[in-house]
């Protein structure tokens, strides 16, 4: 785990995690490219002691898409897939108010990194 900011905490997915949590299982959540049954089941037990978010984004060259869902005590909240700002209602579903006219994405600072292994390799982790 790695904390994003203030109290958020994030669990980057690299692609060696993907393999070892799923073993080649399939997925019931339409519209996203990583969220399996496994990992939104993860996703639904920490819920049960804090609200949970999994958001993914594909940008190539400036151009894709967001998708994002929040689970609270078990229960879905909020879910947007294959939009423009989905990461950032998802943000704001977990309780982060935007700060210094920046959006909730850079309030948190996500794009600090633009690759999954560079959050593993430069972050703390906890």
């Amino acid at each position: 785990m790695i904390q994003l900011y203030k109290d958020l905490l994030t669990i980057p997915i690299t692609d060696e995690l993907y393999d070892e949590i799923n073993m080649n299982q399939g997925s019931s959540f339409k519209n996203y490219e990583y969220l399996t049954d496994l990992i939104g089941k993860f996703c639904l037990e920490i819920s049960k002691v804090s609200r949970t978010a999994y958001v993914e984004a594909e940008y190539f060259g400036g151009i894709g898409t967001q998708s994002g869902i929040v689970w609270d005590s078990e229960v879905v909240i909020y879910e947007e897939t294959l939009s423009k700002n989905a990461i950032n209602k998802a943000l704001e579903h977990l309780g982060i108010i935007k700060t210094d006219g920046k959006d909730e994405f850079d309030t948190v600072n996500l794009s600090r990194h633009r690759f999954i292994d560079d959050w593993i390799n430069k972050e703390y982790h906890l």
